[in-house]
């Protein structure tokens, strides 16, 4: 009988011991799943506070595990944002224009990083282009979707210059750099680094036409709407090591120079020189619903296949409430 007992002793204790290596398995493996690694990406030109919130540890210091994923344009992240790729996108006001043309696309821009004047046409004075009159009768390559095209569009409008004159061609941004480079086209519409590449290889041979009166492009950051349900409280520090980066950027500018011309693969000398295109502040900018409907606009009337289309409200996809909870000092509101 006493055997027995001490039998259904140890069959008891033991189901409790295995009861409980299980529920510790399943808790462990439920916060590991919990924390997960988080993923941004972007590119280069558009994801400076990220670029030196991970470069300094600033993620790290919020408790997120965090990597990046460095893209060719806002519109791949964008791309990667809608697939669940990316946890976070730095994208730009043109992608979301875009992607709420398609049905079903729920993406919330939660801040703006960026306000930035980087982009510029670059042309070839041997191509006998030196004023913007010079590209009527010339083809202008530019990166369709993107700041590339809107800059290319408002360039022209600007300068009055006679649309149905220019061929404009389709390009990836690493093309126009080549194609500029090598001559087979006379002009191209893109952003740093790309800029940078052919000034530094054509030297004077180019022209650039920068004109911050013509456009202001936005560095937005974007995350699923499921995501943003189901992880506040990651978002909310992922924002608070950007803000962490922007102050790194005021105090120590030469510093932070260094870090991002060595990813931008730039010189940092020539960082420092066009260094006021851009404009790092992690902000609530109410203004921006405005910007996406016009940004819409633009959209339908330059884009086939949209014009049977209307333009979105837009009104879902700003949420400002995490970097409010964040920092709610940071809130710009909308122009009236």
């Amino acid at each position: 009988m006493m055997a027995k007992r001490r039998t259904l002793t140890w069959v008891v204790a033991t189901a409790v011991v295995v009861l409980a290596v299980g529920i510790a398995i399943y808790r462990y493996a439920s916060k590991g799943s919990a924390l997960k690694p988080l993923v941004w990406g972007g590119p280069t030109n558009i994801s400076m506070l990220p670029i030196i919130a991970q470069q300094k540890g600033f993620f790290q210091a919020e408790g997120l595990d965090v990597r990046p994923n460095y893209l060719q344009t806002g519109k791949v992240a964008m791309d990667a944002v809608v697939s669940g790729d990316l946890n976070f996108g730095v994208i730009v006001e043109t992608n979301i224009a875009f992607v709420k043309f398609q049905e079903g696309a729920d993406v919330k821009v939660i801040a703006s990083v960026m306000r930035k004047h980087d982009d510029a046409i670059m042309a070839r004075r041997d191509k006998g282009i030196r004023t913007p009159k010079d590209l009527e009768g010339k083809t202008l390559a530019l990166v369709p979707g993107t700041t590339s095209h809107r800059f290319a569009d408002l360039f022209v409008d600007f300068y009055k210059l006679d649309r149905k004159k220019i061929q404009f061609l389709s390009l990836t941004a690493p093309s126009i750099q080549a194609s500029v480079l090598n001559g087979s086209i006379p002009a191209g519409s893109v952003w740093e680094p790309y800029r940078y590449n052919v000034q530094q290889a054509l030297d004077g041979k180019l022209v650039q036409f920068n004109d911050p009166r013509i456009y202001t492009a936005y560095g937005l950051l974007a995350v699923r709407g499921d995501f943003a349900k189901a992880e506040p409280a990651r978002i909310r520090s992922f924002l608070k090591a950007l803000i962490h980066a922007e102050a790194f950027v005021k105090d120590h500018r030469e510093e932070a120079i260094a870090i991002l011309a060595k990813e931008m693969q730039m010189d940092p000398s020539v960082l420092t020189a066009i260094w006021g295109e851009y404009e790092l502040s992690v902000q609530a900018d109410e203004g921006l619903l405005n910007v996406f409907v016009s940004t819409g606009q633009w959209a339908k009337a330059t884009q086939k296949g949209l014009d049977a289309k209307p333009v979105p409200a837009y009104t879902d996809v700003l949420d400002l409430s995490f970097l409010r909870q964040a920092d709610a000092a940071r809130t710009t509101p909308a122009a009236k």
